[in-house]
């Protein structure tokens, strides 16, 4: 499957490119969270499954119950805390949705805290990647543009020379002072 970041981002360039308003983005992030949330439902029904199966046959064998398993899933009772951790997870663009949706469903998590939290976050962390697009293409055209003539071409291999020299300079100091230690 193609990941889903890769998919948000192109759909934000593909909407500046086509001149949709910024706005449009958060049409586009309730579409896609919308079919995400579907998603991630199967995955936690199929995970719910798996573990009633998995654990009543080779449980005992690892020492884990399918009681201490759905017990864990109960310590979230559905707080206002409880509903901030998973959206914040939801939300978080570096944290793989997939597995959220698989270890919820394996420890059973409240289906109305899970729909909720999953359904806003996936709001959140698709407006992250549709606006890195949407904003990408226009940085990259002002980058092309500005390159044009060669004093900014000069100016940036300057500032690259500049932080090359910098660096040796730290990395001198530093290895100068752990060889007198």
């Amino acid at each position: 499957p193609i990941p889903s970041p890769f998919i948000m981002t192109l759909a934000g360039s593909i909407a500046a490119t086509q001149g949709h308003p910024f706005l449009y983005l958060v049409v586009l992030s309730v579409i896609a969270a919308a079919g995400k949330t579907l998603g991630a439902i199967l995955l936690y029904l199929l995970s719910d499954k798996v573990e009633d199966l998995v654990l009543s046959k080779v449980g005992r064998y690892v020492g884990i119950s399918h009681d201490e398993v759905e017990a864990f899933g109960k310590r979230f009772r559905g707080t206002w805390r409880d509903y901030l951790t998973l959206f914040i997870i939801r939300a978080t663009p570096i944290i793989p949705s997939a597995p959220i949706s698989l270890i919820s469903g394996f420890v059973s998590l409240p289906k109305k805290m899970f729909v909720i939290t999953t359904f806003f976050g996936t709001i959140v962390r698709d407006f992250v990647y549709l606006y890195f697009g949407y904003t990408s293409l226009s940085a990259a055209d002002e980058i092309i543009h500005g390159l044009e003539g060669t004093s900014s071409i000069v100016t940036i291999v300057m500032a690259v020379i500049g932080l090359v020299v910098v660096g040796w300079i730290v990395y001198r100091r530093k290895f100068k002072s752990q060889s007198k230690v």
